[in-house]
């Protein structure tokens, strides 16, 4: 192979007797940094690296799913709370309104924990007004003012007779709620007290010198099937205070 090379005012010619060989590493990719990288590294992932990117994967997964799990729970209970508060309160006011209206004591053969009758004024006559708690897993059939009523199971109702229809309006469903400090346990009582404050223990015994009323009660909602209690059980306690009859006049 000739080349011809210029030597002051003319040129002469060159003979190159071997190629010029250029280095391996000069023909290789350069990445950004400026180091060389292998053309094998593109071809694909490794076995470890495909496992390790599998582990990280899961973890990931479950790390999710774990917290949408925790945050319908908290939801479920949220939302079930939201309920009982809604209910207590509404019964609540319904029974303070009662007793500050009532005139009196009805259905007295009745009377307890359980069940109270009251006379309430109204501008055509009056009503009366009976609250029963069903504390019971099973819907039963009540006899109010002559008329059969059926009441739900572990609910309390009020029965509105105006002197010739009863109607009835479930306020509030109870859960029994277990307390393993205390052998036998009612979720509603109505209590009954004298006129300075003290509370009657036997209510028909005592009937004329009645009056006060509490109502105190424990709800739960979001229970299991079987009634236990689960993540999303909700718990709702009420206690009103002592409401003065206030148009029941006292012992003669």
């Amino acid at each position: 192979m000739k080349m011809f090379q210029s030597s002051g005012g003319g040129i002469t010619p060159r003979r190159i007797t071997q190629v010029e060989r250029v280095a391996p590493n000069a023909l290789r990719p350069i990445n950004v940094l400026g180091a060389t990288r292998s053309t094998r590294g593109s071809v694909g992932f490794t076995l470890v690296e495909v496992l390790v990117g599998a582990a990280l994967s899961a973890a990931v997964m479950a790390a999710v799913l774990s917290s949408y799990i925790y945050m319908g729970r908290g939801l479920g209970r949220l939302a079930n709370q939201q309920i009982l508060e809604t209910e207590g309160r509404r019964t609540v006011a319904f029974f303070a309104r009662d007793a500050r209206m009532t005139s009196d004591l009805t259905d007295t053969a009745n009377l307890s924990a359980t069940r109270l009758a009251l006379i309430v004024p109204t501008a055509a006559g009056t009503n009366t007004i009976t609250y029963y708690y069903n504390n019971t897993p099973a819907a039963v059939a009540v006899t109010v003012n002559g008329t059969s009523v059926s009441m739900p199971a572990n609910s309390l109702t009020r029965c509105v007779y105006n002197g010739s229809t009863v109607s009835a309006l479930t306020l509030l469903r109870l859960r029994n709620v277990n307390n393993t400090a205390v052998a036998t346990r009612s979720d509603l009582t109505f209590r009954y007290y004298d006129s300075p404050g003290n509370e009657y223990t036997s209510y028909v015994n005592y009937l004329p010198g009645i009056k006060q009323l509490g109502l105190e009660f424990t709800s739960t909602n979001g229970n299991n099937v079987d009634d236990s209690a689960s993540s999303q059980t909700a718990t709702y306690q009420a206690k009103s205070a002592r409401i003065i009859l206030r148009n029941r006049g006292l012992l003669p």
